[in-house]
């Protein structure tokens, strides 16, 4: 993906392309024809991108887990992690990153889902 250094962190979030967002939840073995209402993407919508010790959230729907709990876990206890910041996804762009060339970002979405992004070039 190429991008600019204007865009948001949303253009990213939003050019994922997972299989686990085209999962069909529910039973439909007594209706096999018909077609779900809903695909995973469409009803799990929360996701965040953690970079350099900052979680990038997506709060663009009222529906979105927020991820205080991870932060209240880490400061809890000295657990070593150090303070993590905070940012929405909606107003950080690729140019606000302090990033490591070839270093591995995490991705999480879906409640469980989880992709490592890496960042190869910078022009």
């Amino acid at each position: 993906m190429l991008v600019l250094g204007s865009q948001k962190l949303t253009e990213l979030r939003d050019s994922v392309c997972c299989v686990g967002d085209l999962q069909i939840g529910g039973e439909f073995s007594n209706t096999p024809d018909q077609a779900p209402e809903h695909i995973s993407k469409d009803l799990y919508k929360s996701a965040f991108f953690y970079l350099e010790g900052t979680f990038s959230s997506d709060n663009r729907y009222v529906e979105m887990q927020r991820f205080e709990t991870i932060i209240e876990w880490s400061e809890s206890h000295d657990r070593g992690c150090g303070k993590f910041q905070t940012v929405r996804v909606e107003d950080f762009t690729f140019s606000d990153l302090h990033i490591k060339l070839g270093f591995p970002y995490l991705h999480w979405h879906q409640g469980d889902c989880e992709h490592v992004v890496v960042i190869t070039d910078i022009k």
